[in-house]
């Protein structure tokens, strides 16, 4: 004989694309051996992954079981078939014709005990010897007007309960030939315990479930102050999950651990490598292509850019950020955000263009991250004081790091782009050079103002054919700096409805043997 309990979901650790449910709660149980039944899980629960805990006692076995069960009368209704449905209404219509039956006879009643009262009244006046017949005549005419009026809706409303009734059944008997009761999986722990005294013990059941993910979610706010910017920046995990079972008033948890990661080794290929000798066309000939590459770093560097839904980038390092307060999460696949921490960091803003890619120019914030825990890449909402202004991606970011988010664009401040390239052939030698002329157009067309920033690049050779080389003498005004990946920044002040010019040039020089370029 098993003894039937249902513990409550305590906690809930969600992974990146599973999560550990923990159940526990006290039990009074007899001394010796005896079976637990554990009723309420997940039908997804993941029956290898079951774990159990007796205080006290030992357990002999384990094991998840799942049965059918008939569904409630009441449960589900959203499901039923287009038959269930007409079994449903009709069975509405058959309540409704029911009531308006009763409703007339008890009118009806009223009406005849009204005309016996009448009929009462007048002899009881003929024996007194005031007679009015005018009064008897009316008052004969209402009743008799009233009864058969509602004789007859009686008749009409038994005729539409006769109608309801038949189709009723003739629907339920359809019902019952071609439908099958609603049924539903009920899943459950049997354990096999024993305890020496027994009496109230814990009793734990913790197991995995899929369909559930969480990804981390951001909201940045840029304020300005007396004492110098801040930016106030909230990490929410957003949770989706459809497990079949609601985690209500749960101590939530969230971890970037991939407990399956690893679990199936990498298939081994052979990868020969051969030698040979270098034709005469490759001896007299350096290959060379141009290609575009992303500086990967974290803070202030780029994320790469996938279409399909990003996985957690934790560096390489399992993470497990808890829930501020308990939460109710009911299992519907729909969003849900858990507040999980927020800080407020110093910052400093300034307006950068970066023309080559758009002509508007933004501003652009950088702080530090002063919360307890590492940033997760993931979305972030971009807040300031006149309210949202757009969302943006926030890399992976160490506690401490510098962190750089763009607060949206300024309308008063455009920038325009052009390009000239010329091209030198040497005679004697053959070497090639190829000159480009960029020019930028500033305007500032508010009546305020602005300290700019304009962010350019040109191209940097990793071989020694090619020489890349910036032009110092044509650069008006010359860039505040050069990094060593090739961007030039410009740091210059842009007056109230003013325009002004900026140009750059760089050569890139090649020998003759250099093909692709």
């Amino acid at each position: 004989m098993s003894t039937h309990v249902t513990l409550p979901v305590i906690k809930v650790t969600v992974l990146e694309d599973r999560a550990l449910v923990e159940r526990r709660g006290e039990v009074t149980i007899p001394a010796g051996p005896q079976r637990l039944r554990v009723e309420g899980l997940s039908p997804l629960a993941v029956d290898r992954s079951l774990q159990v805990s007796l205080s006290g006692g030992t357990i002999v076995g384990a094991r998840v079981s799942r049965t059918w069960k008939e569904q409630p009368k009441e449960g589900l209704r959203e499901h039923r078939t287009e038959l269930g449905r007409r079994v449903e209404s009709l069975e509405q219509a058959v309540r409704v014709a029911t009531g308006d039956v009763l409703r007339l006879e008890a009118r009806l009643s009223v009406a005849q005990a009204a005309r016996a009262d009448v009929l009462r009244s007048i002899s009881e006046l003929v024996g007194a010897g005031k007679a009015t017949p005018d009064t008897w005549r009316l008052h004969l005419a209402a009743v008799r007007a009233e009864v058969g009026s509602t004789e007859e809706a009686l008749r009409q409303a038994r005729k539409r309960e006769a109608v309801a009734r038949q189709r009723l059944a003739e629907a339920q008997g359809a019902f019952a030939q071609g439908e099958q009761p609603e049924a539903k999986l009920v899943t459950s722990t049997e354990m096999e315990v024993n305890h020496p005294t027994g009496g109230t013990v814990t009793v734990g059941v913790a197991y995995l479930v899929p369909s559930a993910v969480w990804r981390p979610a951001y909201r940045a706010t840029l304020r300005p102050g007396e004492g110098g910017e801040t930016v106030v920046l909230e990490c929410e995990a957003v949770v989706w999950q459809r497990t079949e079972e609601d985690w209500k008033d749960v101590e939530m948890a969230f971890s970037t651990a991939r407990p399956t990661l690893g679990a199936s080794p990498p298939r081994l290929v052979e990868d020969r490598l051969y030698l040979r000798d270098k034709t005469q066309q490759e001896k007299h000939t350096v290959e060379v292509t141009i290609r575009e590459e992303t500086v990967q770093t974290t803070g202030e560097g780029g994320a790469r850019q996938t279409e399909d839904m990003p996985g957690l980038d934790d560096g390489g390092e399992p993470l497990t950020l808890k829930a501020t307060h308990r939460v109710t999460l009911p299992s519907d696949g729909a969003p849900h955000r858990v507040p999980l921490f927020q800080f407020t960091a110093p910052a400093t803003s300034e307006l950068v263009g970066t023309p080559e890619h758009s002509p508007l120019v933004h501003r652009v914030a950088r702080f530090e991250n002063k919360g307890s825990s590492v940033l997760l890449a993931g979305p972030v909402d971009l807040v300031r004081t006149s309210g949202y202004v757009g969302r943006a991606q926030l890399t992976f970011a160490g506690v401490g790091e510098r962190v750089k988010l763009g607060f949206g664009s300024e309308d008063a401040l455009r920038i325009a782009r052009q390009v000239e390239t010329k091209l030198d052939t040497n005679r004697l030698t053959g070497r090639k050079t190829r000159t480009h002329f960029v020019k930028l157009f500033l305007s500032n067309t508010g009546s305020r103002a602005e300290q700019i920033a304009i962010e350019e690049r040109m191209p940097v050779s990793e071989v020694e054919a090619v020489e890349i080389e910036l032009l110092k003498e044509k650069a008006k005004p010359a860039p505040s700096k050069v990094s060593q990946d090739g961007i030039l920044r410009f740091e210059l002040p842009a007056p109230a409805r003013s325009q002004q010019e900026l140009a750059f040039a760089y050569t890139v020089s090649s020998s003759a043997k250099v093909a692709g370029l």
